[in-house]
């Protein structure tokens, strides 16, 4: 009997925490197309009707695309819902930010994103969050989400770009249960740490998943736990082996100081990302890892590694000397503790874990 009560609570606690979420929270301030009396009809308002204090707030959004950028960077915790019928499913999602914005119109990579934060403690429930810029091969750097902020999380949320898609940059973040799509370094960044689990990463075109670009020898890095890598929907023909899991980000300016020096001195290579009970599909080229370039590898001091990857997209792998396969000790070394602090359950949706 004991037995038959587990199974049964197994099946259904995921149902469970399956519920809507198709009317705003209490003291919520909200957004709708169709705003009444008292709602704003654009997420810039609404954030800008924030009190600039440190007080918690929440939003919620009814179902639309709103086309705006949006920038939080107000000093207390914010949260912001999406109307759902199905908060742990990301393909309910029924609202979309959009924006499109590349680097060649704007002063530098965050600039062109289209939800930028600013601040600590912000949580995202299903957004869809895109760049409609960053839809094509040759279009360049485009950012969906420029994430500053300790403290952060994404639940249930998709990001949508082609180059630049996920600027994981700053501070402690987690992205949970999520849709991340992209072809060309497309999870970047230089000093956050980011833990991401139960998400489907989507590879649409030639390139790296990721672009680590730490410059010191610090505690920070990726850590993909127990995540889907595929080939999106729409990939393009060029994806079958010029797909890779990661590379490390260099930089032209470090690179033409190095040059002018004839010395390495900024030393942009340590990268850090690590892949665990990774399901990957998508077809990788056999060597899994890349370096930067080949003329510039920036691979002296990275960390490129993974534990129990499975699936058609590392069959027959032939890894390069610069990435490591760990051992199960090993990898029981990187968790969510280590990657975003021992704290992690005072601000992390556990819900989605």
């Amino acid at each position: 009997m004991r037995l038959l009560q587990v199974l049964v609570s197994a099946v259904l606690l995921p149902a469970a925490y399956a519920v809507s979420r198709t009317s705003p929270p209490s003291g919520a301030v909200v957004v709708n197309p169709s705003a009444t009396t008292g709602q704003f009809k654009t997420l810039t308002s609404a954030v800008a009707a924030l009190p600039n204090d440190n007080s918690a707030q929440t939003i919620f959004m009814f179902p639309g695309t709103y086309k705006e950028q949006v920038l939080i960077q107000r000093s207390g915790p914010v949260t912001i819902f999406g109307y759902t019928e199905n908060t742990m499913d990301f393909t309910a999602n029924t609202v979309v930010l959009a924006h499109n914005a590349s680097l060649q119109t704007s002063a530098s990579d965050d600039a062109t994103g289209t939800l930028r934060i600013k601040t600590n403690n912000v949580r995202l429930y299903n957004l869809d969050i895109r760049n409609d810029f960053g839809v094509a091969e040759t279009n360049g750097q485009a950012i969906a989400l420029s994430q500053y902020g300790s403290n952060c999380g994404a639940y249930a949320c998709r990001f949508f770009s082609y180059q630049d898609t996920l600027y994981a940059n700053q501070g402690t973040q987690v992205y949970l249960k999520s849709y991340i799509e992209g072809a060309v370094d497309f999870i970047f960044g230089r000093e956050g740490s980011a833990y991401f689990s139960g998400n489907t990463i989507a590879t649409k075109g030639a390139g790296c998943v990721t672009a680590s670009g730490r410059e010191t020898n610090d505690t920070n890095l990726y850590l993909f736990e127990s995540n889907n890598v595929v080939a999106a929907a729409d990939a393009s023909s060029n994806i079958t082996g010029e797909t890779f899991l990661g590379r490390p980000w260099g930089g032209a300016f470090h690179f033409l100081l190095d040059i002018i020096l004839q010395v390495n001195m900024f030393g942009i290579d340590f990268a850090k990302v690590v892949f665990k009970n990774t399901i990957i599909t998508a077809p990788l080229d056999k060597a899994i890892w890349s370096e930067w370039q080949s003329s510039d590898p920036r691979t002296d001091n990275i960390l490129f590694a993974e534990f129990n990857s499975t699936g058609s997209g590392v069959s027959g792998a032939s890894r390069p000397s610069f990435a490591t396969v760990l051992t199960s000790s090993q990898a029981a070394q990187f968790t969510i503790a280590t990657t975003v602090g021992s704290d992690w359950a005072t601000w992390v949706d556990t819900t989605y874990l």
